[in-house]
């Protein structure tokens, strides 16, 4: 079955003929396609997000074990050693994240640090972020003890629990995300084949549009392996699908 999936993804891209045939086979045939297109892109994204973020929460974690001073949360109210207002930066490429404790009053609210910034106050955290800043109580955490040397334990346990988590989410995501297009896509190919004189039904179109993602799909990963950012990309991510849908639609009425 992987054979003839990896084989009607080639054809998808590279031989409108292959939708003459596509076109006429049951909605189911066209879903079993859509679960198997949507579980192999997860896999391709939860690894991605695995591969450009993992170096990074070590790199976080290793500077966090250094910097950020231990910590309790005590009814309500945060307790620690460290002499305050305690004020620590994260830089990583190129922005800088402020983590600024203190207890003693001086920064009532974050609006004069500098953003990004994690102010720890007696009785709340703040977190302001492009002008906007949200409060949160430390009574809704409970009683917490703080190590930075546990960390790393907490890291290698969320590595573990992202894979099904994130695999899961983006399965999700994917399916929803390409069955809502092929969807969107579905009047284009019934109106380029009542154009060419074929009449094609909702199942037929559906299966046209869906295969028509496949080379939208192939550049959209190829760009998210790379750090460029291409402005207006959704836009020729669906000219492409819809560029696709138009001939191999146009090919299959003159093939009829």
């Amino acid at each position: 079955m992987l054979r003839v999936f990896f084989a009607q993804l080639y054809l998808s891209v590279a031989d409108f003929d292959f939708y003459s045939r596509v076109v006429w086979r049951p909605l189911s045939e066209t879903l079993r396609f859509l679960l198997l297109l949507a579980a192999l892109v997860s896999v391709f994204l939860t690894l991605l997000f695995a591969w450009r973020w993992f170096p990074e929460a070590e790199h976080f974690v290793a500077w966090a074990e250094e910097n950020i001073p231990p910590f309790e949360i005590r009814d309500g109210r945060l307790e620690t050693a460290v002499e305050q207002p305690f004020m620590a930066s994260y830089e990583r490429a190129g922005r800088v994240v402020s983590f600024v404790f203190d207890t003693t009053g001086a920064h009532p609210d974050p609006s004069g640090l500098r953003e990004p910034v994690f102010l720890l106050a007696e009785e709340r955290l703040f977190v302001r972020f492009e002008g906007r800043t949200d409060a949160y109580s430390w009574e809704d955490f409970g009683s917490l003890v703080f190590q930075p040397g546990d960390l790393a334990d907490y890291a290698d346990v969320l590595k573990l629990v992202f894979f099904p988590v994130g695999y899961s989410f983006f399965l999700i995501y994917t399916l929803a995300a390409k069955a809502l297009t092929a969807l969107i896509l579905c009047p284009l190919a019934y109106s380029v084949g009542l154009v060419n004189g074929l009449r094609l039904g909702v199942a037929n179109c559906f299966a046209i549009a869906l295969h028509s993602l496949v080379p939208a799909i192939a550049i959209d990963l190829a760009v998210r392996m790379t750090t460029v950012t291409i402005s207006y990309f959704d836009l020729i991510y669906l000219a492409v699908a819809a560029l696709y849908t138009f001939l191999a639609t146009q090919k299959t009425a003159v093939s009829d």
